[in-house]
């Protein structure tokens, strides 16, 4: 029989972690979101997350990658090129209007990962089978996600966005070649 006092281990896992992180962030923004409160959250102390994560900066990229990572992506071949497009924007705005601290978050440091790698890629090849170059499809979607991050920021009601959208299609359209 042990002498010690031994409390049982709660066992984490880094999704639990950042679930609980996006709820903070969802209820009161980044700054809502510390380690202390977390760790009320999860019922453990904040110093037992730095066993799960290495820091806050950290925990906001897991959380922003996470967020990106349900996005909705709809098939290449499910629709025509412009609409996928056009859909493609609304669920990156509507994510972002969904979880506005993540606009606050990209001004301050860099949330690039693996699923908004995957969100960028997804359009790129939405765009490149429109019959646009892959070089004028990279520059396409800069242009859409830098719009639709705009129009979430700016709380643009949707009639706008998508006449903004459309007009942004409407020059991709034009630079592809004839036959297309």
């Amino acid at each position: 029989m042990s002498t010690s006092a031994e409390t049982p281990r709660r066992s984490l896992h880094q999704e639990q972690i950042v679930d609980a992180a996006l709820a903070l962030l969802d209820e009161g923004g980044i700054e809502n979101l510390t380690m202390r409160r977390l760790g009320d959250r999860l019922g453990i102390t904040a110093a037992a997350l730095y066993w799960h994560v290495s820091s806050r900066q950290d925990l906001l990229v897991l959380a922003a990658d996470t967020v990106w990572g349900r996005t909705a992506l709809p098939g290449i071949q499910d629709l025509p090129w412009r609409q996928t497009v056009l859909e493609m924007a609304e669920n990156l705005r509507s994510m972002l209007l969904r979880h506005p601290w993540l606009l606050t978050a990209m001004t301050i440091q860099a949330l690039d990962g693996p699923a908004r790698d995957r969100y960028e890629e997804h359009l790129r090849a939405v765009c490149e089978t429109s019959g646009l170059t892959r070089r004028d499809a990279e520059q396409a979607v800069h242009s859409i996600v830098t719009y639709a991050i705009g129009a979430a920021l700016a709380a643009t009601p949707r009639p706008y966005v998508s006449f903004g959208l459309e007009s942004i299609i409407d020059g991709l359209a034009a630079r592809r070649p004839t036959g297309c």
